[in-house]
């Protein structure tokens, strides 16, 4: 018994014919007409090379002829067949969509392939939008339908894709107009524009000037001068009561600046007996350094109160690497100013992570928060210091004035920390970090310093 045998595309031609094929242009096996026919010695029927290939195939155990059956028989090229299956007049394998042409077999790939073609053959979007369409219908389509097409932005005139252009680039673009959100009389503004704008707008909601001292007030900026002329009086009270508590702390602050003084001398001598008897490796080369270090303490009754400069050591790098961040003492940025800390991050945090050691500066609850103007503005020098020479110290400055994070830049309330800071997640490689020159070493004894500056 012979095997069933699955015949594909790949067996005669399945078009649709205008005329009937004659039998002896038929595959004896796939019954389309012939496609690369063979004839066979045997009984002189013709068969498809697929269709005879896909026979010997699963009949290999058995080699017959597939029409009379006779063992070892000889199959040849037709070339004769071939040319009069070719000459077969066709129909458009389009027909149902619209399409009326007819022609020889020989010319329906040139018909279905070429751009002049068959206008209701499928074509892929050349911009890889995924979509199929007619020939007729793909220029359409490519210059006003598709997603992809290119297109320019009507207001800063940028280049790109229609879903670019009208999605993500819609929500950036810097002169897309945006209504005042205070409705004022201008009905659009430029993005780019839109703070500056907020400045002068005559409706938005603005402070008094003197917030400073007390007045809690806000109103519309066209009503400030009103505000402030109507309540002078209140002001001056309020500045007055301001003063008055100001000049109380610092006669206050001067009695414990003398204390401090006295102190921060008793120190120094007690640093000089240090350095004498401590060996040399062990601490930073130039004894400058350590005392302008000891300079920038103060102490306040029993608390070792730091004020910028200060130099931080971390010790034992490589256990704190384990712990991946690593925060400072408190200090202030000044006397009477902000309290600060430093944070270290190890293995690097963002753009950082796994190849640069991070750093960040957070504010925390201070004793003058009440006395201070916020947010915090201003710019902080951190330095990795270098431990064998004053000279090749890593350094960035940190720019508050540049910060739009209000956890970073306003006073701690809810907790002692903000929950953010002003950094570098790339202030240092790891490789700069453990390098050694002649001149130059950061990490030495396991250990390194941070210096931080008020600019």
């Amino acid at each position: 018994m012979m095997s069933i045998i699955r015949y594909s595309e790949t067996c005669g031609y399945h078009y649709k014919f205008v005329d009937t094929p004659p039998d002896r242009l038929l595959c004896t096996i796939c019954h389309f007409p012939s496609r690369d026919p063979y004839l066979t010695t045997c009984c002189g029927y013709v068969f498809c090379k697929s269709c005879l290939d896909d026979f010997q195939r699963v009949n290999a155990l058995r080699m017959v002829c597939p029409a009379c059956r006779q063992v070892e028989f000889v199959a040849y090229v037709n070339k004769q067949v071939d040319r009069e299956v070719k000459g077969l007049h066709v129909m458009c394998t389009n027909k149902e969509s619209g399409c009326e042409w007819q022609g020889e077999l020989n010319d329906i790939n040139n018909h279905l392939g070429n751009s002049d073609g068959c206008q209701f053959q499928y074509i892929k979007c050349p911009n890889e939008c995924g979509k199929m369409l007619h020939r007729w219908h793909l220029d359409i389509h490519v210059k006003t339908e598709c997603p992809h097409r290119m297109i320019d932005c009507q207001h800063c005139h940028i280049i790109g894709e229609r879903e670019f252009i009208e999605g993500e680039h819609k929500e950036q673009c810097p002169k897309f107009p945006l209504p005042c959100p205070n409705k004022c009389e201008l009905e659009s503004v430029p993005r780019e524009e839109m703070e500056a704008h907020k400045k002068d707008c005559p409706l938005e909601m603005v402070q008094c000037q003197y917030h400073n001292v007390g007045c809690e007030e806000r109103m519309m900026r066209k009503r400030k001068r009103n505000h402030e002329e109507e309540n002078m009086e209140e002001h001056l009270l309020m500045t007055k009561l301001k003063l008055s508590q100001t000049m109380h702390k610092l006669a206050a602050n001067e009695i414990k600046l003398c204390c401090t003084e006295n102190r921060v001398n008793n120190l120094e001598v007690m640093l000089h007996h240090f350095i004498n008897s401590t060996e040399s490796s062990n601490k930073l080369t130039s004894s400058a350094q350590w005392s302008f270090h000891l300079n920038a303490v103060a102490v306040r009754d029993t608390e070792v109160i730091h004020i910028c400069p200060v130099i931080m050591k971390i010790p034992i790098l490589s256990e704190n690497k384990k712990r991946v961040v690593w925060c400072s003492d408190p200090f202030y940025s000044h006397s009477s100013g902000y309290k600060l800390c430093l944070y270290v991050y190890f293995t690097g945090i963002g753009p950082g992570k796994g190849t640069r050691l991070s750093v960040s500066l957070r504010l925390m609850k201070g004793s003058h928060d009440d006395e201070l103007t916020w947010p915090l503005r201003g710019k902080f020098e951190v330095k990795l210091l270098n431990q064998i020479s004053d000279c090749e110290h890593c350094s960035e400055t940190m720019n508050y004035d540049e910060v739009d994070d209000d956890d970073a830049t306003n006073r701690a309330t809810d907790r002692v920390m903000a929950s953010s800071g002003c950094g570098f997640y790339q202030f240092i490689s790891n490789e700069d970090l453990h390098k050694v020159t002649p001149t130059c070493q950061y990490l030495k004894y396991d250990s390194v310093f941070f210096q931080i500056s008020k600019m």
